[in-house]
């Protein structure tokens, strides 16, 4: 049997040592509960979360489960795999469909039998249960916080800094203006402001006149949506109490809109999330009528005035996002050798046609320094894919060109081994065979020495031959797996008029793992 430990922990802290705490403890109950264990492979996340499922431990133990590499997922307790009830129902229902057995050490519990399978999922439901308890404990204080005026935690908006305030025994956390990110932000709403700029617009104008953020890094739509749109620097007036109010926010009992006299800002908690996307968290602004709006604790240094006046250069610059053209096969699948996806323009010609082209967003917006890719018409590696389609369609041994090198390959094949380990077998009877027979001569110390060297080397044997199965093993579902792949681009050539470009652009995302355009090769993987 084949085992796979999983280890994980929350944070990373270079002195810690709690993964290896858990492969031992695992590994000691391998090895008092299973005579003859196979190999066994250790996956770790350190530093990840049990909300996020999206680990690189995790991946790894599926798509070796999917190669039929693991026989029995081991664990030191049940939440290391995660906290919810959906997430786990997913990982265990993905293990039984692959027949893998799975342990939970310190739970105690054995998956094998029906009343092991329910303890499993209380075990589930109550660890969840005390996430969940600590996240309202947690989020309750942040409320009551706020609500006071305080700064609840996270990196301070830009134009101020986080200072310590003492109440009596209380210590809590407020704002403190920061006259140098004042400054850089009021620079950049007046050029914003000055200029009737949408975003885009703002955006280019600061790569053409070396505007860039604090750090040193360009600034992009999302980071100057996000500076010019922050609401805690607004004086809290009656207007801004409307505004908020206008929107479905939470208005705090405890700061009336009479208190809104403008000699505070304004404190927004819950103005954004982390909803889970396809399985990875996604930090996005939450809708507002999920935001708790209250007076604050700090100062303002913007009036509601300019405020409003920035939120009304947003309305001005509003338009359609419908798709006029057709997709390019290759769109949201192509990658700059620097690692973006390419994005596409459009030209017009003079007989009104259209010609599409990939180019690097990277180099668009923050110059040839940043990538040197230079933009190339769509046709042109839209018809590279599909010739390579063609090979494929044509000789099917072409497609393991295609396919990702493991880097795991072994110089000897598991028939070559599993020989060898049977001569070693062999010429190990024999010598017990001599053993036996000899037991009292002098010769016996010499028989038994030789013995003991072949068990070493039919082991080491052993150890080979199981690497070089799994080798096999993860080659041949790759390979399934991409003769799967191979009946999809069939069936693109073969009906490529009948389908939609959209439709052929979503089957080239389901075909292709990778496609890398560096200027003068196309690089793809199934």
């Amino acid at each position: 049997m084949n085992f796979g430990i999983y280890g994980r922990k929350s944070y990373f802290k270079d002195t810690s040592d709690s993964t290896q705490m858990q492969f031992s403890v695992c590994e000691a109950h391998i090895q008092q509960h299973f005579e003859e264990p196979g190999s066994i492979q250790h996956y770790e996340d350190d530093g990840f979360v049990r909300s996020n499922m999206d680990r690189p431990g995790m991946n790894q133990l599926k798509e070796d489960i999917s190669a039929g590499l693991v026989d029995c997922v081991i664990i030191y307790k049940i939440d290391r795999v995660c906290s919810d009830m959906m997430d786990f129902c997913s990982f265990y229902t993905f293990l039984k469909e692959h027949s893998v057995k799975f342990i939970t050490v310190k739970d105690g519990i054995d998956t094998t039998t029906p009343l092991g399978e329910a303890m499993m999922f209380l075990a589930v439901i109550f660890s969840g249960l005390e996430v969940q308890t600590d996240s309202l404990r947690i989020t309750d204080n942040m409320i009551h916080l706020a609500a006071k005026g305080f700064w609840c935690g996270g990196r301070p908006p830009l134009g101020y800094s986080i200072t310590p305030l003492e109440l009596g025994t209380k210590s809590h956390k407020t704002l403190v203006f920061n006259d140098a990110e004042i400054q850089y932000k009021n620079r950049l709403i007046d050029i914003f402001l000055d200029n009737h700029f949408s975003l885009q617009s703002m955006e280019t104008y600061c790569k053409n006149h070396g505007i860039t953020s604090l750090t040193g890094s360009f600034l992009s739509t999302n980071q100057l949506y996000n500076i010019f749109t922050s609401p805690h620097c607004v004086q809290a007036t009656a207007a801004m109490y409307d505004y908020f109010e206008a929107k479905g926010c939470i208005m705090d009992e405890d700061s009336p809109r009479d208190r809104w006299d403008g000699t505070h800002g304004i404190i927004v908690y819950g103005r954004t999330t982390e909803p889970k996307v396809g399985g990875k968290k996604r930090h996005q602004l939450a809708p507002p009528e999920k935001w708790r709006v209250s007076i604050g604790y700090h100062q303002p240094y913007m009036t509601d005035q300019r405020y409003f006046a920035i939120m009304g250069q947003f309305g001005h610059n509003t338009f359609s996002k419908e798709c006029k053209y057709d997709l390019p096969l290759l769109k949201g699948v192509l990658r700059c050798k620097c690692g973006r996806s390419m994005s596409m323009s459009r030209k017009k010609k003079v007989d009104g046609s259209v010609s599409t082209w990939y180019y690097c967003p990277r180099r668009m917006r923050a110059g040839s320094e940043a990538c040197d890719m230079v933009q190339i018409k769509a046709d042109i590696l839209d018809r590279k894919v599909l010739d390579i389609f063609r090979t494929i369609q044509h000789d099917p041994a072409a497609i393991k060109r295609y396919l990702k090198d493991e880097g795991r390959k072994t110089a000897d094949s598991t028939a070559n081994l599993r020989t060898a380990m049977e001569r070693c077998q062999a010429k190990i009877s024999k010598l017990a065979t001599a053993l036996a027979a000899n037991a009292e001569s002098t010769a016996a110390k010499y028989i038994v020495t030789e013995i003991e060297k072949l068990d070493l080397e039919y082991n080491s044997l052993r150890k080979k031959m199981l690497t070089a199965s799994a080798g096999e093993r993860r080659a041949a579902s790759q390979l399934k797996s991409a003769m799967e792949k191979r009946e999809e681009i069939n069936r693109l050539l073969e009906r490529f008029d009948n389908f939609s470009a959209a439709e052929r652009n979503q089957i080239a995302q389901d075909v292709l793992a990778e496609c890398v355009w560096d200027g003068e090769t196309l690089f793809i993987r199934l």
